[in-house]
């Protein structure tokens, strides 16, 4: 009886690999973002590509706007701490989940964001499927949502990633976290 990896060799640990890697090359889409421009929310469509050119910036997933940890701890940490992670050469921070401009909107006005963090609104989740940071939540009456994560990137290369395998949120995904990596890749 052959094993799996004998059988496959090679092919079976690039073929399903789990999610975009340190090193690698943010994908190619078109992007939602809605951010604050003169005290309103407006949203604006870019490639990532040209999003991320010449930018360090941190991208922090998240299941879905005003659910209770996104709305209640996760962000709020990311907009009080946007000046110190400014500090450590980081351009913009990116709340990403799978929702559509029109609620990514009013979350981000209700988090009181201001100018601290802009929202990408991947209403498809097809940016999310490309980096293969999507979970799956239909138990929970959610569908197919962003898993919880932050990561680094720098003009479009992912320099850090931590990925929370899920909705759940641990200190892994928070921003002293990431703040501490992006200090140390200053």
């Amino acid at each position: 009886m052959l094993s799996a990896s004998r059988l496959f060799g090679r092919t079976l640990t690039s073929t399903f690999r789990r999610y975009i890697s340190v090193g690698e090359t943010i994908p190619q889409t078109n992007l939602t973002i809605i951010e604050e421009v003169n005290g309103k929310f407006e949203k604006t469509t870019i490639t990532s590509t040209a999003l991320f050119k010449n930018q360090k910036v941190v991208i922090v997933g998240y299941p879905g706007c005003f659910t209770p940890t996104c709305e209640g701890i996760h962000l709020p940490q990311y907009i009080q701490r946007s000046a110190d992670l400014r500090k450590t050469g980081v351009n913009k921070i990116y709340a990403l989940a799978i929702n559509d401009p029109f609620v990514t909107a009013s979350f981000a006005q209700k988090l009181n964001a201001g100018d601290k963090i802009a929202f990408i609104a991947d209403g498809t989740g097809e940016f999310t499927k490309k980096l293969k940071m999507e979970t799956d939540l239909s138990s929970a009456g959610l569908g197919i949502r962003s898993k919880r994560y932050s990561m680094i990137v720098n003009d479009n290369k992912v320099e850090t990633l931590n990925d929370e395998g899920g909705p759940g949120f641990t200190n892994l995904s928070a921003v002293s976290q990431i703040l501490e990596q992006a200090r140390k890749n200053k």
